[in-house]
């Protein structure tokens, strides 16, 4: 006997289309860095706050357009928190931070001695940035300061490739948005980014961002 399935939150056959996605994710941006900078490349890919991350860059892996349809037309109704299920191909997928964890690798648990707010000022690129409040965007890093590493300090090179995995690959956010600050305070301190609970941090802003465009879908 077949289990019952929850509700779709579309019937089949009712589903909207989508007519395109948006894919915000930075690969290139990365394999430009490795071309740029390739000693801090090479000591960011080997920790293993993003290890597997840089893998998925490494071996240029690309996202599914059918599955990212799915995943936005074809859910099914579901109330818990961090676990959201869809149908793919006649089949039941449930795409859960456990799912998100093992392809990932990034760290899960919150440690609530973690302190996002403090930075220290090391008279750096990035330390000035945060001290004159001046914004900056992954198209400002590749048309502009890409260029100009190489005046950089080494740390400061290494904090760059940190932020440009972040926003273009595990946030996959658009090149023109402002990087937050929050994120260039985690860069300045690297215990503080090693700590960070990078997994459920992006997992949630996922689903989110899953739930915006979904309900675009549905007007």
């Amino acid at each position: 006997m077949e289990l019952e399935l929850p509700k779709r939150l579309y019937a089949e056959g009712l589903e909207p289309q989508v007519k395109k996605i948006n894919n915000c994710c930075r690969m290139e941006l990365i394999r430009d860095l490795k071309k740029a900078i390739s000693a801090e490349y090479n000591d960011v890919k080997i920790d293993p706050v993003f290890k597997h991350i840089m893998a998925i860059a490494e071996n240029k892996l690309k996202f599914s357009g059918k599955l990212v349809d799915s995943f936005l037309c074809k859910q099914l109704t579901t109330s818990k928190m961090h676990e959201k299920w869809f149908v793919f191909a006649r089949t039941p997928l449930r795409f859960s931070l456990q799912e998100y964890h093992a392809v990932t690798g990034l760290k899960v648990s919150r440690e609530s001695s973690s302190d996002v707010v403090t930075w220290k000022n090391d008279g750096g690129f990035w330390s000035n940035l945060l001290r004159t409040g001046d914004k900056i965007t992954l198209k400002l890093i590749r048309k502009v300061h890409l260029k100009e590493v190489h005046k950089w300090t080494r740390i400061d090179r290494m904090r760059l490739v940190y932020l440009c995995v972040i926003m273009g690959v595990v946030m996959g956010r658009d090149e023109k948005v402002n990087i937050p600050d929050m994120y260039i305070k985690l860069v300045i301190d690297l215990d503080k980014l090693r700590k960070f609970h990078w997994s459920l941090h992006s997992y949630d802003f996922l689903l989110s961002s899953i739930e915006k465009a979904r309900k675009k879908l549905g007007k």
